[in-house]
């Protein structure tokens, strides 16, 4: 497979190779996507705190997270591999929700978009999203208002949270119906993950997820 990329900016061409071609040149293989971000201290929560649509303040310290396993999404409208992973987190969500799922958008839109989100409401109409949807700021300010994570720089990446309050998982990206097989082995890896963290019945006590 041969794809080129005209960039109108330098009008270099990009080739895209299959992975045997790309080991024949000695070229790296991509990054594992479970190992791409990481945090700076895995033994401390992961914190956010971030208005909703109707500019109410949603945290992670509040009581509804407690005790819950919760996926923490970072995403975006202008995003198109956060298009194909919305509506499986959907599903994810109203399938696993009564067991103690929680799932938490941290969204990144551009400034006009945060001054009018109308793309953004279009974005959670078309895939019925009933989880919890935050506003973040523009896609550079990613690492300062996510300062606890390393090599965050991709859209999706998605935190799993355990029922401790700790993240247990990070995975960077998503893939596509068109991925095929790729596409039905990471959902059910994902929904496997889900599974397994809500199965763990650790008494979380509010210390463990910062509480005061």
């Amino acid at each position: 497979m041969k794809l080129g990329i005209l960039s109108s900016r330098d009008k270099q061409t990009l080739v895209a190779l299959r992975p045997a071609a790309a080991r024949l040149k000695g070229l790296a293989p991509p990054d594992d996507p479970t190992r791409h971000t990481t945090l700076r201290n895995p033994d401390e929560p992961l914190h956010f705190s971030f208005p909703d649509l109707s500019g109410q303040t949603v945290s992670d310290r509040d009581a509804r997270f407690r005790g819950k396993v919760v996926l923490v999404n970072i995403t975006g409208s202008w995003c198109p591999n956060c298009h194909d992973e919305a509506p499986f987190l959907e599903d994810l969500y109203r399938n696993y929700h009564a067991q103690g799922l929680e799932i938490v958008a941290v969204d990144f839109e551009p400034s006009e978009q945060l001054k009018d989100p109308y793309r953004l409401r279009a974005f959670i109409e078309r895939y019925g999203i009933e989880y919890v949807y935050l506003i973040a700021g523009e896609p550079g300010q990613i690492n300062e208002k996510i300062p606890q994570a390393v090599n965050l720089n991709a859209w999706p990446t998605t935190f799993f949270v355990g029922r401790d309050g700790l993240v247990r998982e990070i995975h960077t990206g998503f893939t596509s119906r068109a991925s095929g097989e790729l596409d039905r082995d990471l959902k059910a890896e994902i929904t496997n993950h889900v599974t397994r963290l809500l199965a763990e019945n650790a008494q979380v006590s509010g210390a463990n997820r910062g509480q005061p």
